[in-house]
């Protein structure tokens, strides 16, 4: 059975940025598996005392997953670093401040155990520029670094970082603006990349309706509930709506000559 093993930062990023992917190939019958590496604890979870955040997190994740269809669920629990700003705010302890080397050997022996045939996690900004996510993409690329080296030719794991390219970036401005107005708070430009750097476009529309539910299911979230209203207004509009989600290749290497991906696997997988 193939096996896809995402790594995420917090609870809910899985939905909102992998969600459609998840849900189709565990629908596909390939092996899932969610690997998210923080509590969540600073999350904005409005009205609710800060210690219960936690366990409030870890239950919508649990929730979320099952409408996703993922096979494997690995929470690592390490503290939520928080927004970024002030680097003398982050606890020492947090996911961000921690030695890297337990940490990358730890996701070491979790994808010799899993054996993925594909890895997703972050690009180098962490996509949002948060310290967590930079944190993961940075622990996931050393992790994968310590396999290739140590695996057969060819039998490392094909490694894609979550990417929006720039026409998608400006449809979901675009979109941000018809629902919430003009002073809405607006995905920057430097989250995308150019068109011509995305490696693979995975049509997730038959799955779209369990990643809507998946960022549901993450209730104490105002940005996970934000998203999800902004593209149940897409839905409801007479445009017609693209729902694809896009990754950059980056082990192997594409060529020159390699032409965009519609799948994460191998076609004989």
């Amino acid at each position: 059975m193939p096996v896809l093993m995402v790594v995420h930062a917090h609870p809910d990023d899985e939905s909102s940025q992998t969600g459609g992917t998840l849900a189709r190939y565990a629908a596909e019958g390939y092996r899932t598996v969610l690997v998210t590496c923080t509590d969540g604890r600073h999350g904005d979870a409005i009205g609710l005392d800060p210690a219960l955040v936690p366990a409030r997190r870890s239950g919508e994740l649990d929730l979320a997953a099952e409408a996703l269809g993922v096979g494997d669920v690995v929470k690592l629990g390490y503290p939520d670093s928080g927004l970024p700003g002030d680097a003398a705010d982050v606890a020492a302890d947090s996911f961000s401040r921690r030695p890297m080397a337990p940490m990358v050997q730890q996701l070491v022996r979790l994808i010799r155990m899993f054996a993925p045939d594909v890895l997703v996690t972050y690009p180098p900004n962490g996509l949002s520029g948060h310290p967590d996510h930079i944190r993961t993409h940075d622990i996931v690329i050393a992790a994968h670094g310590n396999i290739a080296a140590n695996a057969e030719p060819g039998r490392a794991p094909k490694l894609y970082y979550i990417a929006i390219s720039a026409t998608s970036m400006r449809t979901m401005q675009t979109r941000a603006r018809a629902v919430f107005g003009g002073e809405a708070w607006l995905p920057p430009d430097e989250m995308a990349v150019d068109d011509a750097v995305i490696s693979a476009r995975i049509d997730v529309t038959p799955f779209w309706a369990d990643k809507l539910r998946a960022l549901g299911a993450h209730a104490s979230q105002p940005d996970a509930q934000a998203l999800l209203q902004m593209f149940a207004a897409a839905d409801d509009s007479s445009a017609p709506v693209e729902r694809v989600e896009e990754y950059v290749r980056v082990y192997p290497a594409p060529a020159a000559s390699d032409v965009l991906e519609v799948t994460l696997f191998d076609p004989s997988s």
